[in-house]
């Protein structure tokens, strides 16, 4: 039994690496969509749109990698949550890089004119999600709850920035009927990184799980 665990910590570092690997890709992808966003600079857009297929790749990898430990390896308790932690995290790392598609390829359909509105918001509503996303990554890294817990509370700030970018859209589209195409980008683009916030509490939460095997509804 000694053995298979000592082979499981093997392949948990490897889930491991390759989970550190995806953070990075899709920080990266949202980093380059934030950045096409506030320049408007198309390649930016589009390096982001393309190294999503590097993200999706590299989940199918760590899915195998959790799947296959789980089915031949009948890991114990604390093991176990790490895999399925993993997996989860995994899932939420995949849906993140699509979140910063959407945003590249709405940047990518947008008119100059379209990036005047609560851009203030949006941009450190940008900020936000990056600097949550890489604290949620760095507490798996180290497996620390604290630092989980601090990523999961930034996300109310998010809903908040969110709420005053929604509604000074929705005055817009009230006010000025011809700006509603700029407006919904916008509005869409608002949308994406909010639902960013939340796929990093949700990796908040699994940290928490993976380190107390209590899991909390952060």
């Amino acid at each position: 039994m000694a053995g298979s665990h000592r082979m499981l910590s093997r392949e948990e570092k490897l889930i491991h690496d390759n989970l550190m690997k995806m953070g990075s890709i899709a920080g990266k992808e949202l980093e380059n969509a934030l950045a096409a966003l506030m320049s408007q600079k198309v390649e930016l857009a589009q390096a982001a749109v393309e190294s999503d297929s590097d993200l999706n790749a590299l989940h199918r990898i760590v899915e195998t990698e959790c799947l296959n430990a789980l089915a031949l390896r009948q890991p114990v308790a604390s093991d176990l949550r790490e895999v399925v932690g993993s997996l989860q995290i995994a899932a939420e790392l995949e849906r993140i890089g699509d979140h910063a598609k959407d945003i590249a390829k709405i940047v990518l359909a947008m008119d100059p004119s379209d990036f005047s509105g609560p851009m203030q918001q949006i941009s450190q509503m940008g900020d936000l999600s990056s600097s949550m996303l890489e604290r949620a990554m760095e507490a798996v890294s180290n497996k620390d709850e604290a630092l989980a817990r601090l990523a999961a509370e930034e996300d109310g700030e998010m809903d908040d920035l969110d709420r005053e970018a929604v509604s000074s859209l929705m005055m817009t589209l009230m006010s000025e009927p011809d700006a509603s195409m700029r407006s919904t980008h916008l509005l869409w683009v608002a949308y994406h990184l909010e639902r960013v916030g939340d796929r990093v509490t949700n990796i908040a939460e699994r940290v928490v799980f993976m380190v107390t095997n209590d899991t909390p509804d952060l």
